[in-house]
């Protein structure tokens, strides 16, 4: 034990005591899911509802890094459950970092031109709700939702 010492009947010291021992964290994940964007900032927004012209972004905050490298995975699951995008980013950091991920959807060749008239056309395997799964050196695990309407 890191500079505790336990004399008999003190155990509201010894557990005082390593309470406040130096611990490193453990890795955390947290993150937001937008196209709102201030300042060329993507921000938080309310919605967690997008069209299919949208630039969907993923703002991830990683806490607890200890010094050294790492790598941070980002999967996009579509709404049949396939991963339509793979995004790893390695980076070297102690402490905590924001990173920011994004996702456009694209039409199928041909689409393009008509989906002036209807933005959905060749779009549908890509409306309904979507899943984003992030982590960081295999361990630390987030999950954010959203959907995509046309």
């Amino acid at each position: 034990m890191t500079g505790c010492h336990v004399k008999p009947g003190r155990w509201i010291g010894l557990l005082l005591c390593c309470l406040v021992s130096p611990v490193m964290a453990a890795t955390s994940l947290d993150a937001f899911v937008t196209s709102s964007i201030e300042n060329g900032v993507p921000v938080s927004s309310l919605s967690n509802e997008f069209n299919c012209a949208d630039k969907i972004f993923a703002v991830i905050d990683i806490q607890g890094l200890r010094n050294g490298e790492h790598t941070l995975n980002v999967d996009w699951i579509d709404p049949s459950g396939k991963r339509r995008e793979q995004t790893t980013y390695s980076f070297h950091r102690a402490g905590s970092i924001r990173i920011t991920v994004w996702l456009k959807l694209h039409p199928p060749r041909g689409a393009t031109l008509l989906s002036a008239f209807n933005p959905a056309l060749g779009m549908g395997d890509f409306i309904g709700r979507w899943e984003i799964r992030m982590r960081v050196d295999q361990s630390a695990l987030a999950q954010k939702w959203f959907s995509v309407l046309c």
